[in-house]
């Protein structure tokens, strides 16, 4: 039977818990929004006008559009008129997906199997319309290998779609090698960036990307704006159609556009301080029996799994913290990412995912480590595991031991 493992987030709400009191550790999901980002929606939003229309008031929010698009192409190296607003990533990784496709018929696309659900389906749904798609193997730690890249590439591939940071793993893949590849054999190169984007230095000249996917609200901007770049607008057909040739037609939503200019402005990480906390953290969960670090590249991004407990008893018993879990017994889904990185199903299914930011301190961190190995420890000697839940062989737990070993001399 296949391991099933799903990702959903704990809300860490409780009658008995404050939510002044809860440490917020899902800035993967999220990130506060940026006061000076809210301050910026708040005044557009008070402003009058359409800014596809062609009176005074029209032009005024077209020019703050404008001005907006200018700021976040900057942080990319690219050109204002490359960037397309949209209301989600999700969205944007269907534009430019869609749109590749749509533009060759049945043509063959490359991604990774490790790919956010938004840019899995979408692959799924054109195999279903006679495309063929190559999902790209991992290994242990969401790396895809560069040589079954180039050997999967065909006559007529169109399209490498591959996220740069994964969002369950912190994966950072090897973009300028990819962007080498599908350069040199003219094959367009498209990127879910969205966890990526202001944390991670990104110049779409010299990464080759053609199509980027970038999020507002990951960084600060209030939910309900990302964007999408693209290098060239003829290499695409629009999915989406209105009154205009927009490739997302609609009134735009100049007061998030704003907000999201002004979150790239003001947005902050500290890489150095990521990459101390990343540290710190790791080597404190390391002193936990049982676990397993599924996240090797220093990044805001943490995720474990751990032998012997139930998921459930953990969010149960941790309160104090907002993170995102995973467990095949709870019965919500599956984790594809999960499943890349673990074939044939060694790894325990109890998997937690933990994301700060640069505001959050590495003391808060060492301590939610600590509270974690109390609670697994208790939990260990209550037996509250139910049956069937942990169940491992011999041979594969010999193997996590040796993985464990590596794992632990790196911190």
């Amino acid at each position: 039977m296949k391991k099933i493992v799903c990702l959903f987030v704990l809300t860490a709400c409780s009658s008995n818990v404050d939510n002044t009191d809860v440490v917020y550790l899902d800035y993967a999901a999220s990130s506060h929004i940026n006061e000076k980002a809210l301050k910026e929606f708040k005044r557009v939003c008070r402003m009058d006008g359409n800014s596809s229309g062609i009176n005074f008031h029209a032009k005024i929010l077209k020019d703050i559009e404008n001005q907006s698009a200018i700021v976040i192409a900057s942080k990319i190296n690219a050109q204002p008129e490359q960037i397309l607003f949209t209301n989600s990533a999700t969205i944007s990784n269907n534009i430019a997906i869609l749109g590749i496709a749509h533009k060759y018929p049945k043509c063959h696309l490359i991604t990774s199997k490790i790919e956010h659900k938004s840019v899995l389906n979408v692959f799924k749904y054109l195999e279903e319309l006679g495309h063929i798609v190559t999902y790209l193997n991992v290994d242990r730690y969401g790396n895809i290998d560069l040589k079954q890249l180039e050997n999967s590439i065909k006559k007529n591939t169109r399209l490498i779609s591959i996220q740069m940071l994964n969002s369950e793993i912190g994966t950072l893949q090897n973009m300028r090698s990819i962007g080498k590849i599908a350069k040199n054999r003219g094959i367009l190169f498209h990127s879910d960036a969205a966890q990526a984007f202001c944390k991670y230095d990104i110049d779409v000249d010299s990464i080759n990307i053609d199509f980027l996917t970038i999020s507002g609200y990951k960084i600060g901007a209030p939910k309900g704006i990302a964007a999408l770049y693209i290098r060239d607008r003829s290499c695409i057909r629009p999915i989406l159609f209105g009154s205009g040739e927009e490739f997302f037609p609609g009134t735009r939503p100049t007061a998030l556009i704003a907000s999201f200019a002004s979150a790239v402005k003001n947005f902050s990480f500290n890489r150095s301080r990521i990459n101390r906390n990343f540290r710190a953290f790791v080597s404190e969960l390391l002193k936990i029996d049982g676990v397993h670090i599924n996240s090797t590249t220093p990044s805001h991004i943490v995720s474990i799994s751990i032998e012997g407990v139930f998921l459930k008893d953990i969010l149960e018993r941790i309160r104090e913290y907002s993170f995102a879990a995973g467990c095949s017994c709870l019965g919500q889904g599956q984790s594809n990412v999960m499943q890349a990185i673990d074939p044939e199903g060694k790894l325990p299914t109890c998997t937690v995912r933990i994301s700060f930011s640069d505001s959050v301190k590495s003391a808060n961190l060492v301590i939610f480590a600590q509270k974690l190995k109390n609670v697994v420890k208790q939990l260990r000697k209550e037996k509250s595991v139910s049956k069937g839940c942990e169940s491992m062989n011999k041979k594969s737990q010999n193997d996590l031991n040796k993985e464990f070993e590596k794992i632990r001399k790196l911190f």
